[in-house]
């Protein structure tokens, strides 16, 4: 498994190295359309560069004159740079198809002239993970169209060509070495194209995995707070209420009045001083302690292994975090209060009825006056109801 994990990440790490050769942005475009006019500007660059390796060779060959093949890289040379223009202005497209069309006239016109011995028809073979890589999804008809066009070039240049014995005959050592260069710079495009999809194909799986990361964030963070929503909450509460599990205490806080704060302030200003809230309220816990935004104004705290008597220090000190320090908004402050219930957890496989003690203390709490800490100990007798939501808001229309 470390071998496998480690042979994944060296072809990782060349595939990054390729992309970021053969996708440098070319032509302004973005996104699919961006990598596959980069990948075909490269692979056209490369294309130019055997061409003239080939156009000299031809030129300098002792052994016969090859004046029509000349002619004829010449060409592909003026084509390959027309091309290359036109992935440099964005015309993803055409520069595409010029990099499909024109080798494959090239490789067709070239074996012909030396024979398919030379080995130039293995060329062909790369269009196969080319069309992947410099045409687009939306343009997978021409990926069919071309795979088709390659697959009958490269057998008219298998079948119905002549070997050596072509319009120029080449010793047999030189069409060894010819086809042996060939074959290695065959192997080494597909074993490039290979890289470079398989990292674009991890790069893909990284993103869905960002993207999924960032939506369960999203899905359990209140954005104005910053703090766990319901659902994480309520996933921890029932993990610690499993029997056997370790002891725990649950805590609701409310902050005292805030409905006048709003009335007459705005819910820009009340937005903000729950945000300050937040803060405060998270500066004051432990690593292990966790705190959710319940509803509204309303705020749920998770202690796991803690006996009733810590956790109530615990929010007494979160009691004066918030009330000590008055909270700036808009040119003016405010003094904010908050009123807390706390409860022991139980582990009966459900922590709904320590959170409908937690919201009975957190009642007492606001019919003594509010700004204090109510804590109510668990009876072992005791079977307390689902909590309702009318429960939930009673102190709510009382201006709590």
């Amino acid at each position: 498994m470390a071998a496998e994990g480690h042979g994944a990440s060296e072809r990782g790490a060349f595939g990054a190295l390729v992309a970021r050769l053969m996708e440098r942005r070319v032509g302004g475009l973005e996104g699919e359309a961006g990598r596959a006019i980069s990948t075909a500007h490269a692979f056209l660059i490369l294309c130019l560069a055997v061409t003239l390796a080939y156009d000299i060779f031809y030129l300098s060959y002792s052994g016969q004159s090859m004046p029509a093949l000349v002619m004829f890289h010449n060409l592909w040379i003026v084509l390959y740079m027309g091309a290359i223009v036109l992935a440099r202005l964005g015309h993803q497209l055409l520069a595409a198809l010029a990099a499909l069309m024109i080798p494959t006239a090239q490789t067709l016109v070239s074996t012909h002239y030396v024979g398919w011995e030379s080995g130039i028809h293995l060329f062909l073979l790369t269009a196969a993970p080319l069309v992947y890589v410099i045409l687009t999804e939306r343009q997978r008809a021409w990926r069919v169209i071309w795979m088709g066009v390659s697959l009958t070039a490269f057998l008219v240049c298998q079948l119905g060509m002549p070997a050596s014995r072509a319009v120029y005959e080449l010793p047999r050592f030189v069409l060894n070495a010819m086809f042996s260069i060939a074959a290695l710079v065959t192997a080494t495009l597909l074993f490039t194209f290979a890289a470079l999809a398989h990292f674009r194909a991890e790069h893909a799986r990284k993103l869905a995995a960002q993207s999924a990361q960032r939506a369960e964030y999203l899905a359990n963070t209140d954005a104005l707070t910053g703090l766990a929503t319901r659902r994480p909450v309520l996933t921890q509460l029932e993990e610690l209420a499993t029997p056997g599990g370790q002891s725990y205490c649950v805590a609701i806080a409310d902050l005292d009045r805030f409905k006048e704060l709003n009335d007459e302030h705005g819910h820009s200003c009340g937005d903000a001083v729950l945000a300050e809230v937040g803060v405060r309220l998270r500066a004051e816990l432990r690593v292990t302690d966790s705190v959710g935004r319940w509803g509204g104004e309303e705020f749920i705290f998770v202690l796991p292994d803690a006996t009733l008597e810590h956790a109530g220090l615990t929010m007494d000190r979160i009691r004066a975090a918030v009330g000590d320090r008055e909270i700036a908004c808009a040119g003016h402050v405010h003094s904010v209060t908050v009123s807390v219930g706390v409860t022991e957890g139980e582990h009966v496989g459900t922590a709904h009825y320590a959170i409908k003690r937690a919201d009975d203390a957190l009642y007492r709490s606001k019919q003594e006056g509010r700004n204090r800490v109510t804590a109510v100990r668990r009876q072992p007798s005791e079977d307390a109801p689902m909590p309702r939501a009318a429960d939930r808001r009673r102190v709510r229309g009382a201006g709590a």
